[in-house]
């Protein structure tokens, strides 16, 4: 695995793991969804950078998606409306209300548990697809090692 590839899924996880840590505070659900915004964006790059495809400098994990080769996209499996909600929520967990997706200010804690459950399935899945094992490589992200 490309020494890039492992620094991605690292950010990734660390994000991963501050969304787990903060999910059950509803207070905190924008942070929530912000660092399971970052995990999936890190997670799609991390593909990108695995198979040598040039990443851009963007958000949007839509765009990001849209790179990936259609095979590959049946093994992630997400959802259009679940990557354009992810979209949405960059914007909307940095900046106060009058963006688009949270008119109200505050996102729900069931907005936060959705985008988290999606993040974790994106992550575990990027770790499937570039065949990364838990044992042996010290190469290898120490989530993956861990685990999640």
């Amino acid at each position: 695995m490309k020494k890039g590839t492992t620094e991605w899924l690292e950010f990734a996880n660390r994000d991963l793991e501050a969304a787990r840590i903060l999910l059950n505070s509803s207070y905190l659900a924008n942070v929530v969804l912000f660092h399971s915004q970052q995990c999936i964006e890190k997670c799609l790059k991390a593909y990108l950078e695995e198979n040598a495809i040039r990443i851009p400098k963007i958000h949007s994990v839509v765009k990001l998606y849209s790179m990936i080769p259609n095979d590959d996209k049946l093994s992630f499996n997400l959802k259009e409306d679940e990557l354009d909600k992810v979209d949405l929520i960059y914007i909307d967990t940095r900046y106060p209300s009058g963006f688009g997706l949270l008119p109200s200010g505050f996102p729900a804690d069931t907005d936060a548990k959705e985008i988290f459950e999606v993040a974790k399935i994106v992550y575990t899945r990027t770790i499937e697809m570039l065949d990364v094992h838990l044992s042996g490589n010290t190469s290898k992200p120490s989530s993956v090692r861990c685990g999640i």
